[in-house]
């Protein structure tokens, strides 16, 4: 444990190179506080149903084996050719 002595104008950039990009938690108790750092929680990012919003609720029966009928139907197309 070290102990620095800064001036109140100084405290963000003398901490920066410990304290950089990382959330802070600060614990005052009457004329003394105690800084120390939380770690980041991982947010998880998943795609599924990013696009909700967007989604046209009629069509979302049919949305079942569209892929395959999809194929079908591209394969038909090749072989008339």
């Amino acid at each position: 444990m070290s102990e620095i002595v800064v001036k109140f104008v100084d405290i963000q950039k003398t901490l920066e190179p410990i304290f950089g990009g990382k959330t802070v938690k600060i614990v005052v108790e009457g004329t003394e506080a105690i800084i120390s750092a939380e770690k980041p929680t991982k947010k998880i990012l998943k795609a599924r149903g990013i696009f909700n919003d967007c989604a046209n609720i009629k069509m979302i029966p049919g949305e079942k084996g569209a892929w395959a009928r999809a194929a079908v139907e591209k394969h038909e197309k090749n072989n008339k050719s």
